[in-house]
């Protein structure tokens, strides 16, 4: 795969899909890409994380306390752990053979002040998860509240 296969891969997710080309272009160049066994554990739910994965290819299964979700090419794990100090709320088990692009949070973070308009874009997208996150959380307070009375 060239490094044009590469960026324009990135791009097909959402959140890259905010970032310029060349902001890309050092994600691609910079980031690591390695592939992992049917069955193999990426993380464990509580880990400290240091970024976050996009799958190349393949898939891998987050098993959560509440809930599991398999995600596929394209997708990216780990969203928040690129942008800020977290731990893994999830275990992600490798489903089939699957390679993996890990990004860690020191690149993004070079990134991010390399680029001002990707930056603001990714900051913007962000808000708008949070600002709907909050939202949701506070319908869900509202029905239990209801449902109290």
């Amino acid at each position: 795969m060239t490094l044009d296969d590469e960026i324009l891969q990135l791009r097909a997710n959402p959140v890259f899909a905010l970032f310029e080309i060349e902001a890309l272009r050092l994600i691609a160049f910079s980031s690591d890409t390695r592939s992992y066994r049917k069955d193999d554990v990426l993380f464990r739910e509580g880990d400290v994380s240091d970024g976050g994965f996009f799958i190349v290819s393949g898939s891998v299964s987050l098993i959560g306390p509440d809930s599991t979700e398999t995600h596929g090419s394209d997708a990216l794990i780990g969203e928040t752990a690129l942008f800020a100090d977290t731990k893994r709320p999830a275990t992600a088990n490798i489903v089939e053979p699957t390679v993996l692009r890990r990004i860690p949070r020191h690149l993004m973070r070079r990134v991010l002040a390399e680029f001002p308009e990707t930056a603001d874009r990714v900051h913007r997208h962000l808000n708008a998860k949070l600002t709907n996150l909050t939202e949701r959380l506070s319908q869900v307070h509202a029905l239990l509240h209801d449902d109290r009375v």
